[in-house]
């Protein structure tokens, strides 16, 4: 590696370790709390904003920053925003009838990110947000997922025990495989209260070509028990959604081709 892409590399970790410091309840941030969340020295802050500035990445909002809208506009043609804009009609349809939480995540890395949620007030609160992350192991989505994708990634496997979120949370790596057997072979997975107390989920895939594509998920009380047919409603409207992508003039960028 040369001199001039090292210094390139180091700006690019900086502007991310940025950007990492903003979410949706932190949509606008000071200098110096976006120099405490990120661990960066206040100059090399101020650098780092001034050069995000420029090229429209990030915003100042009064004394404030915030992501720029060019951000926006590179995320649009992103792949779970196509997987979003398809999927959400059929759960607004599911929410509108059933009155259930919902979630919608794709797989990212040992993670999970949370690319929509309709909210329902018969719900108990739920850790998720859209662009946030949980741990894959601690949701029903993830788990869904992972059990897709043939596994858990190298890192989480290397690293032997799980990180966890609850006393309820599965904190072993046999443990999980176990489970994820499992989950495939009924083809659905249920997170009981390992992502937030009081909190249970019921996840099943987005399929096209086999391929799972995305999750989503029912979030319930543990105080309130779950209509059986919800299952079967929860698969059709995955099974619903998995068509329209399969018959999206998109389908191959979805599905991770040229």
């Amino acid at each position: 590696m040369t001199t001039i892409d090292a210094e390139v590399g180091g700006v690019l970790r900086k502007a991310f370790e940025v950007l990492d410091t903003f979410g949706p309840k932190r949509q606008t941030m000071s200098l110096s709390d976006i120099m405490r969340r990120s661990g960066l020295p206040k100059t090399t802050t101020h650098r780092v904003l001034q050069q995000m500035l420029s090229v429209g990445v990030v915003e100042r909002d009064g004394a404030n920053y915030r992501v720029g809208s060019r951000m926006f506009a590179w995320s649009s043609p992103s792949r779970e925003v196509a997987v979003r804009e398809m999927a959400l009609p059929f759960m607004a349809d599911f929410n509108r009838r059933h009155g259930h939480t919902l979630h919608l995540a794709t797989l990212c890395g040992t993670d999970v990110l949370y690319i929509e949620k309709l909210h329902s007030r018969a719900t108990a609160a739920s850790p998720s947000m859209v662009g946030g992350r949980l741990p894959a192991h601690c949701t029903a989505v993830g788990k869904v997922l992972l059990s897709y994708s043939g596994g858990l990634p190298y890192t989480a496997v290397a690293q032997g025990a799980l990180a966890t979120r609850t006393s309820s949370s599965i904190t072993s790596v046999p443990a999980l495989r176990k489970s994820l057997v499992t989950i495939r072979e009924l083809g659905y997975a249920v997170d009981n209260e390992e992502a937030a107390a009081g909190l249970r989920c019921l996840a099943v895939p987005i399929t096209v070509a086999g391929q799972a594509i995305a999750a989503m998920s029912i979030a319930y009380s543990t105080s309130v028990g779950l209509p059986k047919d919800r299952l079967v409603g929860l698969q059709d409207t995955a099974a619903r959604i998995g068509r329209a992508m399969a018959s999206h003039p998109g389908c191959r960028a979805i599905l991770g081709g040229d």
